[in-house]
Order: C-alpha cells, then structure tokens, then sequence
C-alpha cells in the first residue's frame, strides 16, 4: 500500500493520464502512437513502466485490441475524471484573466432548489452578466464532502442545531417549517377537523432515515401516538415527493415553502395539522479557510436579498390574515435575518 501511494504521488504524471485515456478510446497502440505524435516503442515503453511501478497489468491484448483489466478500468476512470477538472481549470482561468463569465459551483438541498434558488437565480440574472451558477442537489450527507473537495463552492442547505465543526462558516437565512400535504381530492382533506390519528391510516412520504428533519418528525408522531405505517416513502427528491402524492393517498411531510408551491399550481393541499417545531433552518455553508472571491460574496448578498424579500412576503400574508401563523415566528425569523446581516 505505502509503495502504491508513494509511486501515485510522486511518478503518475499528466501524460500517463493522457495515455490511458488515448488507449481506451482507440484501442491500439499504433493510433495512440500517431495521436500522440510519438513512436509505437515509445507508447509500449511508458504503459510497461506504468503497470511496473504500480505491479498491477492495466490492458490485455485480444482480437478486439488493448482491453482494461479491472485495475485498468478503475485507473482510466479517475484519469478521465481528472482530466475533465483540467478542462474545467483551464477555462475558468481564461475565463477570469480575460474578464469573462465567472462561474460559481453551490451544492443545494432539493427543499431550497424549488423556491430560493430560482428566485437567487433570477435576481442575479438582473445584477450580473459576469458571475454564472452551477447546481447540484444533493443531501447534506453528499454536499458537505463534496464542498470539503472543492468540487463547490457553497451549500445551501439545513443547518443542524449544533455547529458544524471549525472547518464551515455558516450564515443562517430564514426558518421552514415542515407541513403535511395530501392531493387536493384526498379523503383526510375533506374532514373540517382531521386528528393526527388519522394519519396512521395512509401512507406517507417522509424525508430519510439519518436526516435533521427525519428523527424531528419521529418524535412527534411518537409524541402524538401516530403509527407511521410499514407503506411510506423515504426520498428528498421533490418531484418524486409530489409525484407519490399527487398519485396516492400518501400525507407528505415537505417544507412549507415547497408546499405552497406545489399548492399554488393545485398539485396538492396543505392540512391544518401543525408540526411545531419540526423546522429546516436554511442557510448557508462554506470552508472557513478559503477565502471567498468577489462573485461568491455577490451570491451571499443576494441570497440576503431574497431572503429578505420572502421575509416581507410572509409578514403580508400575515397581516392579510391569509394563513394563521404565530406572530413570534417571524420576529424569530428577523431576528436571525439581523444576525446573518451583521456576520
């Protein structure tokens, strides 16, 4: 193991990567030779010193041609994947010493992807030609080794009670709580008062086992002597949460922002049961020791301004008395608003 590690290191170049990739894709060292502009001898030369320092045999000669072995393959795998990252590089760097688009990589938990994110996206559309947004959705399990990784730059995603650890910075942007939804047409719907017993009756659609929001929700079903039936669904996937209950009669538990959506459109109702304290609290994640550039503070601030924005939109509908909502809520909400803003 030390000896594969050390030969990795310090003798695995970017022409051997070059070179892997050239002969998987053309299977004869003939065309790698004239690819690559060298000698035939000269290609057989560098993969036999490759596969010597790593004492593994990365292809096999057949009929067909230069085959990977299974090292081979895994090997070829990284190297395509690695190259890719210098592609990436490259055109990043163009892109910032010629003065053109830069792009900003954020991890988003799909919870934020139906609502913040869009209106994220279109507000920096109006503020700036010069900064882009990549989006991967992903659990928090996912994004925070991928942000560890440098493969992005940023997660929007639930921040736990507890902090972190020394190696994020955090800035919180607004609490969203969880709420049950059903089809419009379903039968809990149709019942002016409806008992969290009743929930024991259908199937449900719940975020995975391990999640912040997960163990919350088990706890007050427990609480509140909800048998969550063998038939559920555990899935952060939007789409598939609302598609399931769209299709159903499984009661969701998904965000409040996401619910209102989806409600908007029809797709679905929101119950009058009340999870109290069941909450998302979303902001934003970042590694501590890297400085952040001058479009990954463009991007904080207008995820500031959104918030912000759906901070006023919730304290109208309050007052226009469209949902009932404890007044301390929001005061909650601003609260932490102020903080973020002063962070």
């Amino acid at each position: 193991m030390a000896q594969l590690d050390w030969y990795l290191r310090a003798n695995v170049k970017l022409r051997h990567l070059q070179l892997l990739v050239a002969i998987d894709d053309m299977r004869s060292v003939g065309r790698v030779a004239d690819y690559l502009n060298v000698t035939q001898p000269a290609v057989s030369k560098t993969l036999a010193a490759l596969e010597a320092g790593l004492q593994v045999q990365l292809f096999e000669r057949t009929a067909k041609g230069m085959e990977p072995t299974e090292h081979g393959a895994c090997l070829i795998r990284h190297a395509r994947a690695m190259l890719d990252h210098m592609v990436h590089m490259r055109d990043e760097l163009l892109d910032i010493t010629e003065g053109r688009v830069t792009r900003v990589a954020m991890g988003v938990l799909p919870a934020a992807a139906s609502v913040l994110v869009p209106q994220f996206i279109a507000r920096l559309e109006t503020r700036s030609s010069d900064v882009t947004a990549s989006v991967r959705e992903g659990t928090m399990d996912a994004l925070l080794p991928m942000l560890r990784a440098g493969d992005i730059d940023l997660v929007v995603g639930n921040l736990p009670a507890r902090p972190l650890g020394v190696e994020f910075a955090t800035e919180w942007l607004y609490r969203d709580p969880i709420v049950l939804v059903g089809r419009p047409d379903h039968p809990i719907t149709q019942v002016a008062q409806p008992s969290w017993q009743m929930l024991s009756d259908y199937p449900m659609v719940l975020p995975p086992q391990g999640t912040l929001t997960r163990s919350q929700i088990d706890d007050f079903m427990i609480q509140n002597e909800v048998n969550i039936p063998r038939r559920h669904v555990d899935s952060v996937s939007t789409l598939t949460n609302v598609g399931v209950i769209q299709n159903t009669d499984s009661i969701g538990c998904i965000s409040r922002e996401v619910a209102r959506y989806f409600a908007s459109l029809g797709a679905v109702s929101i119950l009058p049961l009340s999870l109290p304290n069941v909450d998302m609290h979303v902001g934003l994640i970042w590694m501590a020791d890297r400085r952040l550039t001058v479009a990954q503070q463009l991007v904080r601030s207008l995820f500031r301004e959104v918030r912000d924005e759906m901070l006023a939109q919730e304290e109208h509908r309050l007052k226009q008395g469209h949902y009932a909502a404890a007044p301390t809520d929001l005061r909650i909400d601003k609260h932490h608003a102020k903080q973020a803003g002063d962070a």
